[in-house]
């Protein structure tokens, strides 16, 4: 059990805590445990933008190529592992979990493409139907959604940061939703009560979770040009 035995420092963590507040922590990537996290970065006029959300199950991994203004913070408390650049190139090369990883990067690039045309093409109704469509979509391929409910210990204003809208348009909304026996929120949790409609109102496609990673490895061989599908056979 490879996952089970990994090497990395674990931390506990209350919202609103900095990830990697420090420059040594900088080059590790972050496995969320439990708990839920958000990418974060103020705007020029010093909002807060939420361009990711890191649910439990989540691997957010270090990229030379990162955004150093962007901040991991929790927006729960929970529990996470930092991971060294080592630990992350050892399970790269594991032939089932490399490919895993791949597959999950992939899948928070398609995320963050659908989130720019959710915000720019959607009213502010469809666009919080759509994030919490995705949300229990994510948590039940993690296991985590059961009896059509799941945890969102997510605060108002994280969904408005995370759908750059205002609390007040946000509120509406939730009230529409909630009015129309459509979803229920309490307690710090989503229950969908009707999938149908709030799916119609969000025009949701799940097809961008790619869900399947076989199917999408096997998608990605076969655009890839000759010289580098011959390598990849040898």
């Amino acid at each position: 059990m490879l996952i089970s035995g990994l090497e990395g420092e674990q931390l506990t963590l209350e919202r609103g805590d900095e990830i990697l507040p420090g420059p040594d922590k900088r080059q590790h990537s972050i496995l969320m445990l439990d708990g839920w996290a958000g990418l974060c970065k103020e705007s020029a006029d010093g909002r807060r933008v939420i361009s990711q959300l890191l649910l439990p199950g989540d691997l957010h991994k270090y990229s030379r190529h990162r955004d150093r203004s962007l901040r991991p913070t929790m927006l729960s408390a929970g529990n996470l592992l930092l991971l060294s650049p080592a630990t992350v190139a050892e399970l790269a090369g594991h032939p089932v979990i490399g490919s895993a990883m791949e597959w999950a990067m992939m899948v928070q690039q398609s995320i963050h493409s659908e989130w720019l045309v959710n915000i720019g093409r959607n009213k502010v109704y469809a666009r919080v139907a759509h994030l919490l469509c995705e949300i229990a979509i994510r948590m039940n391929n993690a296991g985590l959604f059961e009896n059509e409910s799941c945890a969102l210990p997510l605060a108002q204003a994280d969904l408005a940061d995370a759908l750059s809208m205002t609390l007040p348009h946000l509120n509406i909304s939730l009230q529409r939703l909630r009015a129309g026996n459509v979803v229920r929120l309490d307690q710090k949790r989503l229950t969908i009560l009707d999938h149908g409609r709030l799916e119609a109102v969000a025009q949701f496609d799940d097809r961008y979770l790619l869900r399947w990673p076989t199917e999408l490895i096997d998608r990605r061989r076969a655009v890839l040009p000759p010289r580098i599908e011959r390598r990849s056979r040898g």
